[in-house]
């Protein structure tokens, strides 16, 4: 039987258009909070969001009843524009011919042969961009100063800090690279090292040579974390070393809080209202702790609904530290005021705090952020479709391959309108 990726494409559509399989990842959840922008607002180069940044100060003062006297020169607000561009993410994948002929004959036949690849593909590419919408532009774990013993592997172990189980589990045959942390001199010029086994009980990730571009070499990575603490990116997401070092991610939510320089063409270091709020703390998370960094956050505008990504294990902290500032009224839900529930409610001095569990937080992180004041932006939502062809088109022939290819492709980046509303609490140390 001959195989034509236009049976392939239209068995996609008779397959799934109607009577799609769950192909909703776990890791999703910035995606149910945070809203993509509408279609007419989305271009391929950059989003454009006009900002006020100061008041207006053309003010006078008197006492004087009689004459008519003189003004002040008015001083206007301050306005820019965050020019804010989409990032690509782009999956590549392929399928051999024995494996598309078998899903060529019927609707049935495809979705047998098709459904854990496709399914695959869309939870993989999620988390990556889940990932990129806290960590896009930062680390994805840090490495502290350790000696090593290479076997046919080297293990590694990630501070605890900067661990987060959801991020690493299923990692497996994935490439990163490192950099010196102190000022982002690459390691081994950003060749790649393969994750060959993750153990979330010791926190430890054992690497191999990598599989993408340029392999590593394990002695090199053993004499860079034996000397110094380093920091771990997805390869391809960086480029350069030390004062070309430079990102090729989109800037998540920890760049713009903790940002104090430019991003996004306005300077947080001129203008106030454009820097976040980044509070440490010490020890376990507690409602105090987070009511304390919201003040912060209400001193500077926040009058409104707040999202509170933690950790899991933070979760639990502050699920064992309910009191009565927990919503408790007639609009109770077992998933949102109940302990053990999925989202933990409190009603603070802004409003509502939604505090929501995500595995792919860092152990000691915690992001709170205005709900309504933070948007994702960009070309296109995660899709199997080539922007380049009629919808449903999405297998393709590979030159010189045995074989089909597919892919998902994504342009976005996610974007806090009030920085000085939002904030990052780091320092955590969970009870387990």
């Amino acid at each position: 039987m001959a195989i034509d990726t236009g049976t392939l494409d239209s068995l996609y559509k008779i397959a799934y258009a109607k009577n799609e399989i769950d192909l909703i990842p776990v890791t999703k959840k910035v995606e149910e909070y945070v809203p993509f922008v509408p279609s007419e607002l989305m271009n391929g180069k950059h989003y454009e969001q006009p900002l006020v940044l100061t008041n207006e100060a053309g003010f006078t003062y008197s006492l004087d009843t009689q004459s008519a006297y003189d003004l002040n020169d008015s001083i206007g607000m301050s306005m820019d524009s965050a020019e804010v561009p989409g990032a690509d993410l782009i999956l590549d994948s392929t399928i051999g011919y024995n494996q598309a002929a078998r899903a060529s004959h019927s609707a049935t036949s495809f979705k047998t042969t098709m459904s854990a690849k496709l399914e695959n593909m869309k939870k993989s590419a999620q988390k990556r961009l889940e990932i990129a919408y806290f960590y896009g532009s930062d680390n994805i774990g840090n490495a502290a100063q350790q000696d090593i013993t290479i076997a046919t592997t080297l293990p590694l172990v990630i501070s605890t800090a900067s661990w987060a189980t959801g991020m690493w589990s299923g990692s497996e045959n994935s490439n990163v690279v490192f950099v010196k942390a102190s000022d982002n001199t690459s390691v081994d010029s950003l060749r790649s090292f393969k994750i060959a086994k993750v153990n979330v009980d010791t926190k430890t990730i054992y690497l191999a040579a990598g599989t993408a571009g340029t392999a590593g070499t394990l002695t090199t990575l053993e004499t860079a974390i034996e000397a110094y603490a380093c920091n771990i990116h997805f390869y391809g997401s960086v480029s350069g070393s030390a004062g070309s070092f430079a990102y090729a991610e989109m800037a998540g939510m920890k760049k713009i809080i903790t940002n104090t320089g430019t991003l996004f063409g306005v300077d947080a270091g001129t203008y106030d209202l454009y820097k976040g709020n980044s509070v440490t703390v010490t020890g376990q998370l507690t409602m105090q702790k987070v009511l304390s960094a919201v003040a912060k956050q209400c001193q500077r505008g926040l009058d409104g609904d707040a999202l509170l990504f933690c950790n899991p294990q933070t979760w639990a902290d502050l699920a064992s530290n309910l009191a009565a500032l927990r919503r408790f009224d007639g609009s109770y839900s077992k998933k949102k005021a109940s302990n053990g529930s999925e989202v933990l409610e409190y009603v603070g001095m802004n409003g509502v705090i939604s505090i929501i569990p995500y595995n792919i937080v860092k152990e000691g992180d915690c992001f709170i952020i205005p709900k309504d004041k933070v948007i994702r932006i960009g070309a296109s939502e995660l899709t199997f479709n080539d922007p380049t062809k009629p919808s449903g088109q999405i297998f393709f022939t590979i030159p010189g391959k045995a074989g089909v290819g597919l892919r998902m492709y994504s342009n976005q980046a996610i974007f806090i309108e009030a920085p000085a509303q939002a904030a990052y609490i780091s320092g955590i140390v969970n009870s387990l």
